[in-house]
């Protein structure tokens, strides 16, 4: 095993944990699990909305229309996995990956609009109930299906979160947590009728309670997604300990004498490396050349083959010139 394969991403660079996948294979993983959390959103839409009607429980109707937005983003995370997938092409010559970054926004923001619909709902029904009115005593099978909601929602999560960060996509994390925050409205809707069932009308008022402090941590959640996706658009880099990472492997390459001048970005699920490189200025323009390739393949085998490289490669200067040079470049 060669030095560089022995340098393993440090902690706080999760997103450079990728094994070496191809396009096709995260397009196809990317669309499985978004069907299948699809098809499991229709059913739990439907089933919390019926069973909320039915069993008098406003709190699941509620419940499932913050599924409903789930199955919203499925939608629109299953068509930004098809834009992404396609190749280059002379109006966007990186392909169409940086969808996956405005598709974890929309996300983000639907998730936003979820957790401020369950905070309204909740304080409404609260401050109804300091006002004088009743919360009536739901059904015992509306607490039957908020439980197997909690249960159904938290496995798809830990189910698409593992994907998620498989493929390096945060299109599909800001998806997971939309199901996660699902889970964790239906968490309040089951204590608030459990409770209701057990020890009566008066102890109702738990549920929108439990509902307005989930929904706190839901819009945290969502504002983080925000934040993040925003901040990739705006081409910000992989952070200092990636840089870290990418400056030792290319190091370690067999006739780099240098490292210099690395920018990195995020394109959807993939990365871009430019960086400089300085090697024996006596080198023929083919060993040279070599020299660049083999940077290339190192950075493809780490972090995918679908990674964008860039290599220039300037002659090797001693510490005194180099150092006046970049004092030049910075005039």
């Amino acid at each position: 095993m060669t030095k560089k394969d022995d340098h393993a991403v440090a902690a706080g660079s999760e997103s450079l944990q990728t094994p070496i996948l191809d396009s096709e294979y995260k397009t196809k993983e990317s669309m499985r699990v978004t069907v299948i959390g699809m098809f499991i959103n229709i059913v739990m839409t439907a089933s919390k909305i019926f069973v909320g009607i039915v069993g008098h429980s406003a709190a699941l109707i509620a419940d499932g229309i913050h599924s409903l937005s789930d199955l919203l983003s499925d939608f629109f995370v299953m068509f930004s996995i098809r834009v992404s997938a396609k190749p280059e092409d002379e109006s966007h010559n990186f392909g169409h990956k940086r969808i996956e970054q405005l598709a974890s926004f929309i996300v983000g923001l639907m998730l936003l609009f979820a957790g401020g619909w369950i905070l309204y709902s909740g304080a409404m029904t609260i401050y109804n109930f300091l006002e004088g009115a009743s919360i009536e005593t739901p059904a015992v099978i509306t607490f039957y299906v908020a439980l197997a909601s909690i249960i159904i929602k938290e496995l798809l999560y830990q189910y698409t979160h593992r994907v998620a960060k498989k493929l390096g996509s945060d299109m599909l994390e800001a998806n997971a947590w939309h199901h996660r925050s699902d889970g964790l409205s239906s968490i309040g809707v089951a204590a608030g009728i459990g409770v209701a069932i057990l020890l009566g009308d008066q102890w109702a008022i738990l549920d929108p309670i439990m509902a307005v402090l989930l929904a706190l941590y839901i819009l945290y959640v969502a504002v983080k997604i925000i934040y993040n996706s925003t901040n990739d658009l705006m081409d910000a880099s992989l952070g200092p300990e990636a840089h870290k990472d990418i400056e030792s492997i290319i190091a370690d390459c067999d006739g780099v004498l240098n490292v210099h001048s690395l920018r990195t970005r995020k394109l959807g699920s993939s990365k871009a490396i430019d960086t400089h490189i300085m090697i024996d200025p006596d080198l023929t323009v083919n060993e040279a050349h070599a020299i660049q390739k083999s940077v290339e393949k190192c950075l493809k085998d780490k972090f995918g083959s679908d990674t964008y490289v860039i290599v220039k490669i300037e002659p090797f200067l001693d510490r005194k010139v180099e150092r006046e040079k970049h004092i030049l470049e910075g005039l």
